[in-house]
Order: structure tokens, then sequence, then C-alpha cells
């Protein structure tokens, strides 16, 4: 816990420094980056990691483009502390889980599922933005405007399903999924059911749905890799 609390808080002071996340932000993602570093060590938080980092570029590609379209992040895309929970509350079970229970690897697995919908849904949301165009509600098909809740894009959807591979692959190297092609696409399956709550249910917020979609993603992870 030394460790993982004097690694965790070094990154997120640095991540704050840089105008990554809030000040709240860099709270939440320091409560989580410990807890997943105590569950998984130095390989789960090279995951998280990646999310962190990669969300926060993708949010500011473009960031003036989309500000301008109104799209863009609040706060100059500082991510706050609901933002880091909403994300990374799934992980942080399974990565407690993964070491206190016998299904270490299931959980494991199960962990970054739930990050790669997470990054997957960020890269679909950032690209299909900044590509324009008009997207069309998942449910429907029909032409909405950018940035309405479940409306999903060509290009938004291929960056989702690059993000939720490298992801996967990033598991995979560092031992924490063994099996990349069901993970890659369990975390894509996340951010479907992601989308399909942001259309069928707008109204309960964009926290809710990304917990509902890492949520299914760490799910996912366990029916399609055969572990329960």
């Amino acid at each position: 816990m030394v460790a993982a609390v004097a690694v965790t808080a070094v990154f997120a002071a640095l991540a704050y420094r840089l105008g990554m996340v809030s000040a709240g932000g860099a709270a939440g993602g320091m409560v989580i980056g410990t807890l997943v570093y105590a569950g998984l060590g130095a390989p789960g938080f090279a995951v998280l990691a990646l999310f962190v980092v990669g969300g926060s570029l993708l949010t500011r590609l473009g960031y003036e483009r989309k500000r301008r379209s109104g799209t863009a992040e609040a706060r100059g895309g500082r991510r706050g502390a609901k933002n880091a929970l909403a994300n990374g509350g799934v992980a942080v079970a399974c990565a407690l889980l993964a070491s206190a229970t016998p299904y270490g690897e299931g959980f494991a697995a199960a962990f970054v599922a739930a990050l790669g919908a997470a990054f997957a849904d960020t890269a679909e949301s950032e690209i299909g933005q900044l590509a324009g165009g008009s997207p069309r509600l998942i449910t429907t098909m029909q032409k909405v405007r950018p940035g309405t809740d479940g409306a999903v894009s060509l290009a938004g959807t291929l960056a989702g399903v690059a993000a939720a591979g490298i992801t996967a692959a990033l598991g995979a190297v560092l031992g924490l999924a063994g099996e990349l092609a069901p993970v890659a696409a369990a975390a894509f399956l996340g951010t479907v059911v992601d989308s399909l709550i942001g259309a069928l249910a707008p109204r309960i917020g964009n926290e809710l749905t990304n917990v509902s979609g890492t949520l299914a993603a760490a799910g996912a992870a366990f029916v399609l890799i055969g572990w329960f």
C-alpha cells in the first residue's frame, strides 16, 4: 500500500499539473489508482494510466473546434471526481476481487475490459465529434446532432474498436488478459451498452451510463472467455 500510495500520488499530481484532471479528479484518481495498484500491482496501474493519459489526449485533440461546436468537455477538458469514479469504479472492484478471490484471472480480464470500455467510449465520443458529419441514434439510425446521447458514427466506432483493442493488447502483454480478442470484444460491447442506455434513457446522466457500460464490459469478459 505504501508503494501504491506513493506511485499514484505522483501520477495524480502530474495529471493535475498538466491539466488532465481537476483537483477533485486528481483526488478521485488517486483513490482509484491506489486501490488498483493494491489489487493488481504495476500491470493494473499501467492499464489505468493508458486510459487516463489516452483519454485526456483525445479530449484535447481539436478541443477548440469541439468547443466552438458546443460538444467539448467542460473545464477545458479536465476530468472531475465524478468522471473518475464513473469510469473507474467497476475496474477498482474487479482489481480488488482479482486479488481476494479464487477467480483472479477472470477478474483481471474483467478489469481490462472495463477500462477498455471506458477508453473506447471516450475515443468514440471525441473522435466522432471531431470527424464531423451527422451521427445517427443507435436505436433508430436517425440522424441527430453531434453530442446527442446514444449517437454513433463510423469514425467514432472505428476509434472505439481501436481503443478497445489497444487496451486489451496492453492487458495481454502485461499478463492480465490471456485472451486478447474476447477481452477487446467485451470492451467494445460495453460501449454499445453505453450508447443504448444513452439513447433509451438520456435523463439518467452520463455517469450512470458510464458505470453501466463498464459493468457490461466486465460481465461480458467472463461470458466470452468462459470462466463462469
